[in-house]
């Protein structure tokens, strides 16, 4: 996610903040397994930030895709965010939860499934030839929002680190 510029106001740093922090918190609850860190972590993001789509929602909806897909790690955090997004309504947008429920389902925009795709074709290029062919689809994901592609692309770089981390590649 991106950080606060140098004009901005008090509350963005304190989002911004806020924001990394939960990150941290859901990252260590995964990799430890804790149910209960989990959800702190998820409630920590969920509904954070302005928009129609808040910053923080974004940043899970990367992560709630991987969970969908066959044989993924990031199956208790996927558990953890249908809970929590069950139990707290109230706590986001309906757009945002309509969002994460459909990411849960393994559904997102072109632009997400299109990165998604570039990252699993085999490279057999060289590494400009393969720079090349994800660039577009990261391009278009950026332009999603004020923000909200740069916050959907931190939420599946830290997903696809997980998933390494956890169980070795996708």
């Amino acid at each position: 996610m991106l950080g606060p510029t140098t004009t901005a106001s008090s509350m963005e740093v304190a989002v911004t903040r806020a924001l990394a922090d939960g990150q941290d918190l859901l990252v260590c609850a995964i990799k430890s397994r804790d149910g209960a860190g989990l959800r702190r972590g998820i409630l920590s993001l969920l509904g954070l930030g302005p928009g129609l789509t808040p910053a923080g929602d974004d940043f899970l909806t990367a992560p709630a895709l991987l969970s969908a897909l066959p044989d993924s790690v990031l199956g208790p955090f996927a558990r953890a965010l249908e809970d929590v997004l069950r139990e707290h309504p109230g706590r986001t947008t309906r757009l945002s939860a309509a969002t994460l429920d459909e990411a849960l389902a393994g559904r997102a925009r072109a632009s997400l499934l299109d990165v998604l795709h570039a990252l699993a074709r085999p490279s057999g290029g060289s590494e400009a030839h393969v720079t090349q062919t994800i660039r577009t689809p990261v391009r278009h994901v950026l332009a999603i929002g004020h923000t909200s592609g740069t916050d959907i692309l931190s939420g599946l770089v830290t997903g696809l680190r997980l998933e390494k981390e956890l169980r070795g590649s996708l």
